[in-house]
């Protein structure tokens, strides 16, 4: 048996979730190996086999564009999957912390989405996780259904990497700046869901009246192309020029929603906590990037 089980090892924010809850007793953490959400019939039998009194589920199907082709895939690992974690942890009175997406919504808002705005996925990524989202609603479940976007860090495949990669063989780049939204660093997201974890520990589960969607984004918002900018910023890295363009001259597979700002309100007025502004954040990220180059150079 596990008090808290976290679903995914190797995601970006799972990584930071194992960070921030290696203090605790009894934290399992399942890979593939032991529970592989593509194995929709064997989800149950599996946490059943864990016994965990807590399940938090970073893990999903993240791969927007390759979606398009693969709905079959992105619908069993981000709905069907999702759907027997809740029907499990309902079965057994378990809470449940589920994250989603800014995907669910049309993103043609030009005010912060709040958990009430109305959804419609542009595409196969965000119909999958929005189907999650309803699973875990209907089964009664008492959970936590967070949504983030623009999700960095300084582990796997992201923007935040890429911009850093693409630096050391470039000048100059060409950055998408018609699409808006709130870069959200993973270790913000792990360190307030590990202040969310306490709340639940503390008092035994949910109550009643905290349980269901909240928008778990940094504050403030920005382009792509700003981000940029502020990550060559933060880096010390002078000699890049970033050219601002609109998304007509980056077509993607799957359609980017063009704002993708969601109001976190509600997450501050039911537990009383935040996320940082995207620039504090970027700030916290950087000063890992420098710790982890400094310990290679050692």
């Amino acid at each position: 048996m596990s008090d808290i089980l976290i679903i995914g090892q190797h995601g970006q924010v799972s990584t930071y979730l194992q960070r921030e809850m290696i203090a605790l007793d009894n934290v399992k953490v399942a890979g593939r190996d032991e529970i592989d959400l593509s194995q929709v019939d064997l989800v149950y039998s599996a946490l059943e086999a864990i016994e965990p009194k807590l399940i938090i589920n970073p893990a999903a199907y993240t791969a927007v564009d390759a979606a398009e082709q693969e709905r079959e895939q992105a619908f069993a690992i981000n709905s069907l999957a999702v759907g027997e974690i809740a029907r499990y942890a309902k079965d057994y009175d378990v809470p449940l912390i589920h994250f989603s997406t800014d995907y669910v919504f049309t993103g043609d808002s030009d005010v912060p989405y709040s958990e009430n705005s109305s959804v419609g996925p542009n595409g196969v990524y965000g119909q999958s996780k929005l189907e999650g989202e309803k699973a875990i609603l209907d089964s009664g479940a008492s959970a936590l259904i967070l949504r983030t976007a623009w999700v960095y860090s300084n582990h796997g495949n992201n923007f935040y990497k890429t911009m850093l990669r693409l630096s050391e063989q470039r000048t100059e780049l060409n950055v998408v700046n018609d699409q808006i939204g709130a870069p959200t660093y993973a270790g913000s997201i792990a360190a307030v869901t590990k202040q969310l974890v306490d709340l639940i520990l503390e008092q035994g589960g949910l109550k009643p009246e905290q349980v269901g969607v909240y928008h778990f984004t940094c504050q403030g918002q920005t382009s792509w192309a700003e981000f940029a900018r502020a990550i060559f910023v933060e880096n010390e890295i002078t000699e890049m020029a970033v050219h601002g363009i609109p998304t007509s001259e980056y077509p993607t597979p799957a359609q980017r929603p063009a704002f993708s700002v969601l109001n976190t309100e509600k997450l501050l007025d039911v537990f009383d906590v935040s996320l940082p502004h995207w620039g504090t954040a970027l700030s916290q990220c950087v000063a890992e990037t420098r710790s982890v180059i400094d310990e290679r150079l050692r």
